[in-house]
Order: structure tokens, then C-alpha cells, then sequence
């Protein structure tokens, strides 16, 4: 069975991301920030499968990804209203791609879960499970995986609140599909989360390995914990 591996981002740009991490960081710093997440969810994803999609927004940045970090990605502008229509048209571009797939759809904000959960993930959907979700803490998920996408599976959720994660197993359940879930992790959006995320890697080797691009980054910008 094949295996692939969508990467949801917003392109790294000064006012377009991690925004609700200022003023605590400037704009430069939230996108250099955003830069390094990025970078280390590609290399985390590569080093499970070969085939890697890069979902961006907006569609006029599609410049950004010149470098050669992307080469072997397929690249694909975001598309839909809101965040459940853009998984649904990400999730449909894959299978349209190639029916016989496992695909798992990840973000860029938990830098730091091991990629043992995105195989664990794909090892869940091999084996007659037809649905996988990562719960995040603050109520989302930071990983969803299928074996195939249902009309209305991303419909009727309160995106950017804290009842994703519970609607969104609702929807699994009414549409009967079997799911399994992998290990709770945390998503890097606020201050705090910030600072919890530079105690973990700070004091884990093992995470810094993880996310060496954002290790780097936490000790560049050190003087800015104070």
C-alpha cells in the first residue's frame, strides 16, 4: 500500500504567521520561527515516506518553496473556505492521485512529536483501521490519517476552538468509521506554549534531534525568555 505524507502550511512570512505569539516575538522573529517549524516537519516527514505534499497559502507565494529544502515535494495550493474544506480538497488531491493510499495530514505547529507517530499512524491504517487522529492539548488535533475521505467528515466543526478534537470524533463516529488514536502532543501557538516548548527541548536531547531547525532558533533568540 502506498504511502503518503500532506503537510498543511501558511508560507513563512513576516504578519502572516504565529501571530498570536506577538508582541511577546516580532514579526521576524514569529516568521524565522515559522521557517524552522517548517523545515523540520519536512525533514520528519521524509523520513517516512517518499511521497510528501506541501499544501500552501496563499497561492501567490508559491515563489518561497524555489529552494532546494523542497525538491522531491509536491507542492499544491490551498484550496476551500475554511480549514475543513482545505483538509477535504487536500485529502482528495491524494486519493485522486492514487486510490490505494494511506495519507496522513499534518500542520507545522508540534514541531517536536517523533515521527514514530506518523508510522504508527500508517502501520493503524494498514491494518484495518480506516481513520487515525493525534489530539493536540488544546483541544484540536495535530494529525489525522485515512484510508479514505467521506462527504461532510470535516463539516460542522467550530475550527481554532477547543472542541475540534471532540466534534471531530463525533463526525468519525456517525459516519462509522473505525478510528484509532495515536499519543496527545502540543501545538506551539501562545507565549506559553512557547516557553514549554523550550523547556522540553532544552533539557531532551532526543527532542533536539527531533527539531534541530528549531533548537537552533530557541538558542539564536535565548536572550528573548529572559
Amino acid at each position: 500500500m502506498n504511502r503518503t505524507i500532506i503537510i498543511m502550511t501558511k508560507v513563512p512570512r513576516a504578519g502572516n504567521v504565529k501571530t498570536r505569539l506577538q508582541p511577546f516575538l516580532s514579526g521576524e522573529q514569529c516568521r524565522t520561527l515559522a521557517e524552522a517549524f517548517l523545515d523540520d516537519t519536512i525533514h520528519k516527514a521524509r523520513n517516512v515516506c517518499d511521497q510528501v505534499i506541501i499544501h500552501f497559502a496563499p497561492a501567490d507565494e508559491r515563489n518561497y518553496f524555489a529552494g532546494s529544502s523542497f525538491e522531491n515535494t509536491l507542492l499544491i495550493e490551498q484550496r476551500g473556505a475554511d480549514l475543513g474544506e482545505k483538509m477535504w480538497n487536500a485529502f482528495d488531491f491524494a486519493f485522486r492521485r492514487n486510490a490505494d493510499s494511506s495519507v496522513v495530514l499534518i500542520g507545522t505547529d508540534s514541531p517536536t512529536f517523533p515521527a514514530e507517530f506518523i508510522e504508527r499512524a500508517f502501520e493503524f491504517l494498514e491494518t484495518k483501521t480506516n481513520a487515525v487522529l493525534g489530539k493536540s492539548e488544546d483541544g484540536g488535533f495535530y494529525l489525522i490519517g485515512l484510508r479514505r475521505i467521506p462527504p461532510r467528515l470535516f463539516e460542522h466543526i467550530e475550527w481554532s476552538s477547543s472542541k475540534v478534537f471532540e466534534q471531530m470524533t463525533r463526525n468519525i463516529e456517525c459516519l462509522r468509521i473505525n478510528l484509532k488514536l495515536i499519543p496527545d502532543w502540543f501545538d506551539v501557538d501562545t507565549p506559553d506554549d512557547l516557553r514549554g516548548l523550550r523547556d522540553e527541548i532544552s533539557k531532551k536531547p532526543e527532542v533536539q534531534k527531533i527539531a534541530p531547525r528549531t533548537f537552533q532558533w530557541l538558542f539564536v533568540n535565548a536572550e528573548t525568555f529572559g
